[in-house]
């Protein structure tokens, strides 16, 4: 009736991201990478639906690289 939950995939990928990025387990930290992370995407033409569709940890992480190493320019 309601289909499959996407909880343990959530759960999991959140995990991996948490081990790559200690940090990350703290709310007010996560939520402003994710900002970075989406302005940087959407910068490089990604959509918002492409963006909130990741579930990739290793691409999250790669975006957020490339989001600080482009802060890092500028």
């Amino acid at each position: 009736m309601f289909g499959p939950s996407q909880s343990h995939r959530i759960w999991r990928m959140m995990n991996a991201l948490i081990d790559a990025r200690p940090e990350w387990a703290d709310k007010d930290v996560f939520e402003a990478d994710r900002d970075k992370i989406l302005r940087y995407g959407a910068s490089i033409g990604l959509s918002v639906e492409e963006l909130l569709r990741m579930k990739e940890p290793d691409a999250i992480l790669g975006l957020w690289t490339a989001a600080e190493a482009a802060q890092a320019e500028d």
